[in-house]
């Protein structure tokens, strides 16, 4: 009787998943706004700044946010969007991880308190920093953030004697291909290019913090810019739950972010949250409530994410690299002169920047936001095959 029932329930669910899905309606529009919104906003700011966790909150005293927007739905541990008295700057702490991040940004972008529709949001936290790229401290301006570790894996003692690692893309045999890879949407997210080269400009002279321990332990790596000062880089991110260090691992992430970038994209930066803060993004773009060409990622190197030659993977992860302090004191030093730059340029900065071209369909790999071009489904070949095998 129990198999009976499971087959029925089979025969119903799995073809339904195994069934064409229908097109997507072309030229379709944004849904416009909720017409009870932003009648009496509590705020329009400008200029929104995300941090991930308390010590990355280098804004609220040094910019006098002192006026409190309790939100529900913020994390228990960080319940306040902090605002300063004019309402043209706002920052508030999303909690750590991919699932704090979206949960977070999910409860602050669908509140009717604020006005984001205008807003430029500062994305700025510490991460782990390529040595092939970056140095301890360098502040990094994203394109890409690529969520690497989105994939399948197998175990390194248990996978394939001549396979580089465990890792592989979902939908597919082996690592380092793309072919046949499903979507699930999140993998990989562009930025306005064109808004990062404007707001680069306002970095440019600036003089980085540094320790003299980062010092010390920069000159043990054979790369010309990992010994460097740290300095204000074009960078992108790879986003992972899991805080991961060595060699083996970095190379492993290094060819998905190629694979997902079509070979444009180098990751610079390790981070925990970046691809869940931007999939809520396209989501509240596609509402008419927050526009995602108006995002800006930096990240600032704390920590080398490998160690140097002739020192294992677990004390080079576990060594007071001397690169936390500066990271936390050059989110501000790189920052705000790009918060600043974005409210004294207004008039420029209202109306938006133009972003590159074909940026709409290139913002998420679904092309979510090109609604006139033809979005991408995911792949559903694994369940036509379970379905065949029922046959």
């Amino acid at each position: 009787m129990l198999w009976s029932t499971l087959t029925v329930l089979l025969s119903t669910i799995v073809p339904a998943l195994a069934s064409p899905v229908a097109p997507v309606a072309r030229n379709v529009a944004p849904a416009a706004p909720l017409t009870k919104r932003w009648d009496h906003p509590v705020a329009a700011p400008k200029v929104f700044v995300i941090s991930m966790f308390s010590p990355e909150d280098v804004w609220t005293q040094a910019l006098d946010l002192n006026n409190n927007i309790t939100l529900p739905g913020l994390s228990p541990l960080f319940p306040n969007v902090r605002c300063n008295a004019a309402g043209e700057i706002c920052h508030f702490i999303t909690g750590e991880g991919e699932i704090n991040a979206a949960a977070s940004v999910t409860a602050l972008l669908s509140t009717d308190a604020l006005d984001l529709r205008h807003t430029y949001f500062l994305i700025a936290g510490i991460a782990g920093v390529n040595p092939n790229f970056g140095t301890l401290g360098s502040a990094g301006l994203a394109r890409y953030a690529v969520q690497v570790a989105l994939a399948h894996e197998l175990d390194a003692r248990e996978m394939p004697q001549d396979w580089p690692t465990g890792y592989f893309l979902q939908g597919t045999k082996e690592p380092n291909v793309i072919n046949g890879a499903e979507h699930y949407g999140t993998e990989v997210f562009e930025l306005n290019t064109n808004l990062r080269e404007r707001v680069h400009a306002y970095t440019e002279g600036l003089t980085l913090n540094d320790t003299v321990k980062a010092q010390a332990f920069r000159v043990k790596y054979p790369q010309d810019v990992a010994k460097a000062p740290p300095s204000v880089i074009y960078g992108d991110v790879a986003t992972s739950d899991v805080y991961f260090a060595g060699e083996l691992l970095c190379q492993a992430f290094a060819n998905i972010t190629k694979l997902w970038t079509n070979g444009t994209g180098e990751y610079v930066f390790t981070a925990q949250e970046d691809n869940a803060t931007f999939e809520v993004f396209i989501r509240y773009h596609l509402a008419g409530l927050v526009d995602f060409a108006r995002v800006i990622l930096l990240r600032t190197g704390s920590d080398f994410d490998r160690a140097p030659p002739g020192m294992s993977a677990y004390d080079g992860f576990t060594a007071d690299q001397g690169g936390f302090p500066p990271a936390l004191q050059n989110l501000f030093v790189v920052g705000n002169p790009i918060v600043q730059g974005i409210i004294n340029d207004w008039d420029e900065f209202e109306g938006g920047i133009a972003p590159q071209d074909g940026w709409l369909s290139t913002a998420d790999v679904l092309h979510t936001l090109d609604a006139g071009g033809a979005r991408q489904k995911r792949s559903l070949g694994r369940y036509a095959a379970a379905r065949e095998a029922l046959e």
